[in-house]
């Protein structure tokens, strides 16, 4: 609770500068409750990332881009049909990317999420694991957080150093 009230904090801290007419009743703190968990916990970190001072954070996306080759044709006698495919275009990015991409007082570090759900285990790939010795190999940080509670923790670690 505490993370999520020092994330409304930098939300209302950006709104009084941005909107400085706006009375603090009026103001809405959207701390992306209807998402889904993984997509709510990712948005979280990015945004406090961005809002506090001397840090940054992007979400990398590793899912590629689906291309839709359909179309409806009408024959002649009127039936409708639908021809054509649906493909698929890889990312780009290296299997095995963290979640997210931050810098924190200057200071690279890869965030993965890996929270159990409804499957009940989630575990790093062997390709994560690569991309973990390698962000150390280059003396950064690699993180490993079930949620946005345990990276403000870990956040307040690496900030009271």
């Amino acid at each position: 609770m505490k993370a999520i009230q020092a994330l409304k904090d930098l939300i209302i801290a950006d709104q009084k500068i941005k909107y400085p007419n706006v009375p603090d009743h009026c103001r809405a703190v959207n701390t992306f409750n209807l998402l889904k968990p993984e997509k709510r916990e990712k948005k979280r970190i990015e945004l406090f990332l961005n809002l506090s001072k001397g840090s940054r954070g992007t979400i990398i996306e590793n899912r590629g881009q689906r291309v839709d080759n359909r179309k409806t044709v009408t024959d002649i006698i009127g039936r409708q049909k639908v021809i054509g495919s649906v493909s698929f275009i890889g990312s780009g990015i290296r299997n095995g990317t963290a979640d997210i991409m931050a810098i924190i007082k200057g200071k690279a570090i890869d965030i993965e999420l890996k929270r159990v759900y409804k499957t009940g285990k989630d575990r790093q790939s062997p390709e994560q694991k690569r991309e973990q010795e390698r962000a150390e190999e280059a003396g950064g940080e690699y993180w490993i957080v079930k949620d946005f509670d345990d990276f403000y923790e870990r956040y307040l670690q690496m900030i009271n150093k």
